[in-house]
């Protein structure tokens, strides 16, 4: 855990470096934010399709009628995970803009997106006491490729403001898969058989884990994740996405 606090503290002192000579972007509209120390425009905000109640219950997507505690999608399948948070609806422009951030290597959105994650689901997540954050992981090539992993910026954010540990090493991506975006819900499910795995921290045990991802669709890399865990012995996995898809119902 110390190495990973330490590689975090190199990287926000790397960044903030960064930021000096490339100025922040609004993670909306993508313009340079002013005044300096803000994450996004406040008109750009208030565009966002943040997850307001009724949400289901299960993955915390926003469902239409309060009467119903889940949605169509939690109501047919059965998921290894107990529960799951999200931030925002994945519409066109959360979309865009985390696809720029994974993408595009705007990292600097992952100050905004963390800071709301806190902000909105923070007590939640610190009732859940989970042991330390997962980020959900990346292949090797993926990394190289795109140089980081979107996940881990946003664990590590969400970790330290909330005094949680995070461990990058527990949970690992064995199989390069096709990107998900391009299957449908059975494809995905198939593509991601024995994709995950457990790293050389097998000595580690963790009781309740938090995974934390950027884009929770059907569902199916959060629930492959949460498979292997429970496989390994956790015994409760609840997850916090940043946007989640809308529900079918």
């Amino acid at each position: 855990m110390q190495g990973g606090r330490v590689y975090s503290s190199i990287v926000d002192i790397a960044e903030r470096i960064v930021e000096i000579f490339y100025p922040r972007r609004c993670p909306v509209c993508m313009e340079i934010v002013v005044p300096r120390g803000t994450l996004i425009h406040r008109e750009c905000q208030k565009k966002l399709c943040y997850i307001r109640e009724p949400a289901c219950k299960r993955c915390g997507r926003q469902i239409s009628r309060m009467e119903k505690e889940y949605c169509s999608e939690c109501m047919r399948k059965e998921f290894y995970y107990l529960r799951g948070y999200a931030v925002w609806q994945y519409e066109e422009r959360i979309r865009l803009s985390l696809s720029a951030f994974k993408y595009h290597s705007r990292k600097e959105f992952a100050d905004f997106y963390a800071a709301e994650a806190v902000r909105l689901c923070g007590e939640r997540i610190a009732r859940e006491h989970p042991d330390v954050l997962l980020p959900v992981p990346i292949h090797q090539k993926r990394r190289a490729e795109r140089g980081f992993n979107q996940t881990e910026l946003l664990a590590d954010r969400i970790g330290r403001a909330l005094g949680i540990p995070v461990d990058r090493e527990y949970l690992v991506r064995i199989k390069c898969t096709k990107r998900l975006k391009e299957l449908n819900p059975k494809e995905r499910v198939k593509m991601l058989e024995d994709a995950f795995g457990i790293g050389d921290k097998k000595e580690a045990v963790y009781h309740s884990v938090m995974l934390v991802d950027d884009i929770y669709t059907t569902g199916s890399t959060v629930n492959a994740c949460a498979a292997v865990l429970r496989q390994a012995g956790v015994k409760k996995v609840v997850f916090l996405c940043m946007a989640i898809g809308a529900s079918t119902n």
